[in-house]
């Protein structure tokens, strides 16, 4: 059974406690449900329903395709989205739902998807190296070379989102950077995730300033700062990326979850 959403607020108010059985892996459900005022065949909101069994499928554009609950629901999602001409190409979600996408697409509905970007998903409760002095909160005069090194960063993750330097300009406060001679070098973010998380976002070194402890030192000042908030500091690392992988351990984040973005061929 596929039930239909007009708008994501409904859709909030009626899953509330579905989405709350893993609050880290449907954090984004809420986030994009806020700007979903009106659905058509970009913007939508769809449950399935089999038995015991539920799968959310929720798209925003410009955003993927959000897939959270049972991997068993999949292949009547895939098939409602298939004949009745919903767009989508992108999808985010868990790796066993993802593994069993690249089944079903290719199985039922003739499209073959691949892991785009296969992510960890973090977190760390406690304080464990002193935050450096030498990390500022962002300023006004900072906005240019965060915007330029968030295109960067957007880049060198192989996603296609586009930067919205006044959107940056409203969250300068979130942003921790390193400077040298007046440049940041490096940066991290922090934005919301659920009520008992903060998430580390847009972890970002300039190329010629690698390799020296700048992105160890926002990243741990920025993870202390929302500890000492008393909240929980999360974040999504690539698992292709073992230099990232091993800095983040070594500031005492542990694996919680593995998710994907996962493309057509």
């Amino acid at each position: 059974m596929i039930i239909k959403y007009n708008n994501g607020k409904v859709f909030v108010l009626e899953n509330k406690s579905f989405l709350d059985k893993n609050k880290y892996m449907s954090s984004l459900f809420y986030i994009d449900a806020k700007v979903l005022n009106e659905v058509n065949l970009k913007n939508y909101v769809l449950k399935v329903i089999n038995n015991d069994k539920e799968l959310i499928g929720l798209k925003v554009e410009p955003y993927n395709l959000l897939l959270y609950g049972a991997k068993e629901c999949l292949k009547e999602l895939l098939e409602y989205l298939n004949d009745n001409d919903y767009e989508y190409k992108g999808v985010m979600c868990s790796t066993e739902i993802g593994e069993e996408l690249i089944k079903v697409a290719k199985d039922i509905i003739r499209k073959d998807y691949f892991l785009k970007i296969g992510m960890d998903f973090m977190e760390a409760t406690e304080c464990f190296e002193e935050s450096a002095n030498e990390v500022k909160v962002a300023s006004s005069a900072d906005l240019d070379d965060i915007y330029h090194n968030s295109i960067s960063f957007i880049k060198d993750c192989g996603l296609t989102d586009k930067v919205d330097k006044d959107k940056i300009a409203k969250r300068l406060s979130n942003y921790r950077v390193f400077k040298i001679d007046g440049k940041v070098v490096s940066m991290a973010a922090f934005s919301y995730d659920t009520i008992d998380s903060l998430r580390i976002t847009h972890v970002y070194t300039v190329p010629k300033y690698r390799g020296k402890g700048y992105a160890r030192k926002v990243v741990n000042a920025v993870k202390n700062e929302i500890i000492l908030m008393g909240k929980i500091a999360t974040l999504n690392v690539d698992q292709a990326n073992p230099i990232s992988n091993h800095l983040y351990k070594s500031l005492g984040f542990k694996k919680v979850f593995s998710q994907g973005i996962y493309d057509l061929k």
